[in-house]
C-alpha cells in the first residue's frame, strides 16, 4: 500500500498544477473503513485512506479521509453510488456501477459517464486538460478568488448554472457553503 500511495504522490509531484494534499485525520480513516467496502490496493482506495483529501487547482476536490471528508460529502448526495470528489461549482465525481467515473453536472443536472476509470481520473485532474472542461464556468481573475475559499465553500451563480442565462457574466456569483449547493441541486431536481 505504500508503495501505491508513493506513486501516487510521484505523480502529484510531477503534475504542473497547483495540487495540496491535505492530511489525514484518523478518527475520519477508521470511520471510513467500518463504513466503506474499499480496496486499499486500489488508487481510489489509497487516495482516501492516505489522504485527508486532494485540491488540484483550488477547483476540483478529491474525498479523502480529513478535512475534504469523504463520508460526510456522501450523506449530502442520494446517489446510490459512491461520490469521489467535487468541484466548486456543486458539480460531483461519482463512481458508476459500470467501474467508471461519472460527473454530475451543475449545468443540466445530470449525470455522464466520463468513460475513464478512477486511475485515468485521478492522472486528468493532475495533468489532463481540465481549463477546457471547465472554460465556459471560469471567469476573469477566477484564479485569485478561487485560492480564498474554505474547502467547504463552493462559488453559486444566480440565475443558476441550470437555469437559462445570457453569459457566465451576466450571472451574479457568491461563495456560499458546499453542502447548501449540492442540497439545492437535488431539491430542485425533486421539484422536475
Amino acid at each position: 500500500m505504500e508503495d501505491s500511495f508513493q506513486r501516487i504522490m510521484d505523480d502529484i509531484n510531477r503534475s504542473t498544477k497547483k495540487v495540496q494534499v491535505l492530511p489525514v485525520k484518523e478518527t475520519i480513516k477508521e470511520e471510513a473503513r467500518k463504513r466503506l467496502s474499499l480496496n486499499p490496493e486500489s488508487v481510489c482506495g489509497t487516495v482516501i485512506e492516505n489522504t485527508g483529501g486532494i485540491i488540484i487547482e483550488d477547483w476540483i476536490r478529491l474525498y479523502g479521509s480529513g478535512e475534504v471528508n469523504v463520508i460526510a460529502r456522501n450523506e449530502l448526495c442520494p446517489f446510490e453510488e459512491f461520490v469521489v470528489g467535487e468541484d466548486i461549482l456543486g458539480g460531483l465525481y461519482v463512481y458508476l456501477e459500470n467501474g467508471n467515473i461519472g460527473y454530475f453536472a451543475p449545468d443540466c443536472l445530470e449525470l455522464e459517464d466520463m468513460e475513464i476509470r478512477y486511475p485515468q481520473f485521478l492522472y486528468w485532474c493532475l495533468h489532463g486538460d481540465t481549463d477546457t472542461f471547465y472554460l465556459d464556468y471560469r471567469w476573469k481573475g477566477w484564479q485569485q478568488e478561487v485560492a480564498k475559499l474554505g474547502y467547504d465553500e463552493g462559488v453559486a451563480f444566480y440565475p443558476f448554472l441550470w437555469a437559462g442565462a445570457e453569459s457566465l457574466e451576466s450571472r451574479m456569483r457568491k461563495v456560499v457553503p458546499i453542502n447548501e449547493m449540492i442540497g439545492l441541486e437535488f431539491d430542485y431536481l425533486k421539484q422536475i
